[in-house]
């Protein structure tokens, strides 16, 4: 499984696949929000993890479940309801809750070992919310 991810980073603008799990890693840690804004790593038609921004250290983190049925994670922060935040992604600046926008630093140890650390509850000041279609 670690080594069958297929990976798109707008740095390189080009789809790549059998992508081994520590690359699409080695692409998060470069979120600049200049360059580097968006990697959407997939494996299969089972599950997409999308990590985007970088400008200030801050990244918005999505994981999306096709099987058994649809589900849309958000990874958050605790922050103020209504507080707006701007990522840079792909040349835009996009709006997002602030909740949503999440330290970089934080989310590089989360994604190395994403399920356990979803499962573990950790670390305690991130959440995955599930987000309705």
């Amino acid at each position: 499984m670690l080594n069958d991810w297929r990976m798109y980073t707008d740095a390189s603008g080009v789809d790549q696949n059998h992508t081994a799990w520590h690359e699409v890693l080695k692409e998060i840690a470069q979120l600049n929000g200049t360059t580097h804004t968006l990697v959407h790593a997939a494996y299969g038609d089972h599950v997409d993890l999308v990590v985007a921004g970088g400008n200030q250290g801050m990244v918005l983190v999505q994981w999306k479940e096709h099987e058994p049925a649809e589900r849309h994670f958000v990874l958050t922060a605790d922050k103020p309801d209504g507080v707006m935040n701007t990522l840079r992604i792909e040349g835009a600046d996009v709006p997002f809750p602030a909740a949503w926008c999440v330290p970089l630093e934080q989310v590089i140890p989360i994604a190395g070992d994403l399920l356990r650390t979803c499962e573990k509850g950790e670390p305690r000041e991130l959440a995955w919310i599930a987000v309705e279609a």
